[in-house]
């Protein structure tokens, strides 16, 4: 399960779609060179585990009719911060490209990710609050967004046949014995 990466993919998708079409992620820490203005960028994602969701209780998807199941450890769940720098040639671009990543937020506070459901979107700090070193002619702000927890899954998945008949003898006194099947409730 690539849970990760649908969940960056679908950040950009939404962010192309609704800020700038030309928007890119790039590694964290990477030097990138902005040639043609407007332009944002997404650096990240910077993963931090949520611990207080961590549980090493297990998941079980049972298949009745297959007469199987799997099990898994829960996943661990993952913060997704990203640094959102914008880069324009004038104020009035800048100043335009802050609102429509305030709206961004705003309006999509869940990001749909496909057939998975959806993983909150929120701003840490708003574009245009962190400093940046600018050593250029070119206007900048820089702000940081955060997806929540987004689980990563473990490799292991143990699978299994579930009990299709039970039969149950009592001795000592008893000379009776049951036997339980999934479609009928007791045979004698």
């Amino acid at each position: 399960m690539e849970t990760l990466r649908l969940v960056v993919e679908a950040l950009i998708r939404l962010v192309q779609s609704e800020v700038h079409p030309h928007a890119l992620l790039v590694p964290p820490d990477e030097m990138h060179v902005i040639k043609t203005p407007p332009s944002i960028i997404l650096q990240g994602p910077a993963l931090t585990e949520n611990r207080q969701r961590r549980s090493q209780a297990s998941q079980v998807c049972k298949d009745v009719e297959a007469m199987t199941y799997q099990r898994r450890l829960v996943p661990r769940m993952y913060h997704l911060d990203f640094e959102v720098v914008l880069t324009t040639a004038n104020e009035a671009q800048l100043i335009d490209l802050q609102e429509r990543t305030c709206q961004l937020v705003l309006n999509h506070p869940v990001i749909a990710i496909e057939d998975r459901g959806g993983l909150n979107l929120t701003e840490l700090v708003p574009v245009g609050g962190l400093r940046r070193v600018n050593l250029s002619n070119l206007k900048q702000a820089a702000g940081r967004l955060r997806i929540e927890d987004c689980p990563i899954f473990g490799p292991v998945i143990e699978e299994g046949r579930l009990i299709q008949d039970r039969i149950f003898e009592f001795h000592g006194g008893l000379t009776e014995t049951h036997t339980f099947t999934p479609d009928t409730q007791e045979d004698s």
